[in-house]
Formats: structure tokens, sequence, C-alpha cells
């Protein structure tokens, strides 16, 4: 009797260690669950940026966008002067051309999915050809601000580091203001900034800019010159 109990107890025991691998076995044949995607920061053109950055308080940069060449950057490639360049370069059309769209367009050459749906492509160079993808930013002060019971426009905004691209630099406009263009004419880094300055929104008004070392009306700097704040 004792015997027939203790084989019941070795069945059950080894029924139990059998399960039990069978369970390991399963669980390890099981493809591992894939990582979670990163989010995507989406480019969401400016028209999305001028939402917050309209605001006359604020420095009213989508409007300094607005008047700039840059925002009719798509639309130049249509004029008749490019019309003429293209032809001289055996373009058909220089609003659908690589050589061309590059640098008058935003995001050229990246995925359709880096795009917010209604992104308009033929915006020009937009703000977040200088200051990279823009949905992450937006949607970070828009919830800061509904934080807030009574934003005051004259506090300076914290903005966490990498939450969008806040400084520039000469290399980015080189990128495409370059011999490689057939309308480039010099370079002039402190000038063509002034052109299209506007205020940190985050409530700096008296950023230092560049300033161009060449004398006057002789200016010969492409990078270097240009590209240094004048120390006092």
């Amino acid at each position: 009797m004792k015997s027939t109990r203790a084989m019941k107890s070795l069945i059950s025991a080894l029924a139990i260690a059998m399960l039990g691998l069978v369970s390991v076995t399963l669980a390890s044949s099981n493809p591992a669950e894939p990582a979670q995607a990163k989010k995507v920061n989406h480019y969401i053109g400016a028209a999305k940026c001028k939402n917050c950055h309209s605001v006359a308080d604020n420095g009213a940069q989508f409007d300094c966008w607005t008047k700039s060449k840059h925002s009719e950057a798509f639309k130049t490639l249509g004029g008749d002067a490019a019309k003429k360049i293209a032809t001289e370069k055996g373009i058909a059309d220089a609003q659908k051309d690589d050589k061309c769209l590059k640098c008058h367009v935003t995001g050229f050459g990246l995925a359709e999915d880096q795009f917010k749906k209604g992104f308009d492509r033929t915006a020009g160079v937009q703000c977040e050809t200088c200051h990279g993808p823009g949905e992450a930013h937006a949607s970070a002060r828009m919830a800061a601000a509904g934080a807030e019971e009574k934003p005051d426009p004259k506090v300076r905004k914290v903005v966490p580091e990498g939450e969008i691209q806040i400084k520039t630099g000469p290399e980015l406009c080189l990128g495409c203001h370059n011999s490689e263009s057939p309308s480039f004419k010099n370079f002039c880094y402190a000038e063509r900034l002034k052109v299209i300055a506007h205020y940190d929104p985050r409530g700096e008004r008296k950023a230092k800019a560049p300033v161009c070392k060449c004398p006057e009306g002789k200016c010969t700097c492409v990078k270097a010159e240009c590209s240094k704040e004048e120390k006092k």
C-alpha cells in the first residue's frame, strides 16, 4: 500500500515537472514582443506654428517668415527667372526637379511618414527647415500653457533641451546658399541674418547678432568672418 502511494506521488511529481517543462518550451518558442516604436516627431508646417508665433508680445515670428523670401521659395521656382535658368540647365520643371526642390521646400528627401497629415510641401522654406520638426514642441508648449492659470508673455519660458532646435549657425544656411545654386551670390551670414531676424519667443529680446568684419560694401565673407559674435 505504501509502495502504491509512493508510486502515485512519483507520478504526480513527474506530471508537474513535465507540465513546467512544456510551459517553458512554449514560452521560449513564442517570438519576443516587438519593442515599442519610438514616436515620430512630425513636421507640422508653418501654418501650425502660427498658432503661437503670431502674437506680437512673443515676437510675431510667423509674420517675419511670411515677409521673407523663404516663404516664397517654392513659388519662386515657377517664376520666369527660374524657368529661364531651368531651360539653360536642361530642367523641364523646376518645381518638380530634385536639384531645385532640395533647397526650396522643407524636409526634402524625408519619408512621407515624417510629416503630419496636411503638411503643405509648397509653402517654401518654412520654420522647421531651421528649427527641426515641431510636433513635440507644439504639443509640449500647448500643454504647458494650458497648465498656467494666467500666462505672462513677458516671462521667459523654459524649453527643455532637444525639444526644438533653438539656435542655428551658418553651416545650415550654407547647405543651400553656395556655388551649387545657379543664382548664387556671395553669402554674408551676418547680413542675411539681419533680413530674417526675429525675437526669441521665450522672452529674450536682445540677442547678439553676428557682425561682418569686412569693409563696408566689400564683403567677401562666406563662413568664418560672419559666424562669430562680436566680443565687447
